[in-house]
């Protein structure tokens, strides 16, 4: 697994309790094993994805930190989310599963004083967990 993927073109976004079926094979990914309805984000420019790896008592825990630009505003609620990454090579990863814990999602809304700053929403997205960040191996 690569621990910096910078290149992701396109971000979508599911609950998690429509994942239920889903197969997670620790150190290689998930299948996803039929069509699962992501709705796409409206993103401006790349999203970047850091994933950082350190082994606690025996245990390695991956710590994932998405963070997007979007054009519009965007509103949680009270869902647990998932989100499917896209690179600009077509390689897909999942970020979440159905089961705790389940990915953090905050956003901000940005009004820059500086016209050649970017506007719009900041999705920040941060998870903590045993299998990280999942290649997709059903496509």
């Amino acid at each position: 697994m690569m621990p910096v993927l910078n290149n992701i073109h396109k971000v979508e976004f599911i609950e998690a309790r429509f994942l239920k079926e889903i197969v997670v094979i620790p150190g290689k990914g998930v299948l996803l094993q039929s069509f699962r309805n992501f709705q796409k984000m409206d993103t401006v420019g790349l999203s970047a994805v850091t994933v950082v790896t350190k082994v606690t008592k025996k245990n390695t825990v991956y710590s994932i930190n998405l963070k997007v630009l979007l054009k519009n505003s965007f509103e949680v609620g009270n869902r647990h989310l998932c989100y499917r990454l896209i690179t600009v090579m077509g390689e897909q990863y999942l970020l979440g599963t159905n089961v705790a814990p389940f990915p953090v999602t905050t956003t901000s809304d940005n009004y820059p004083s500086v016209v050649t700053d970017k506007s719009g929403t900041t999705l920040t997205v941060t998870y903590s967990n045993l299998v990280g960040l999942l290649p997709i191996l059903d496509k």
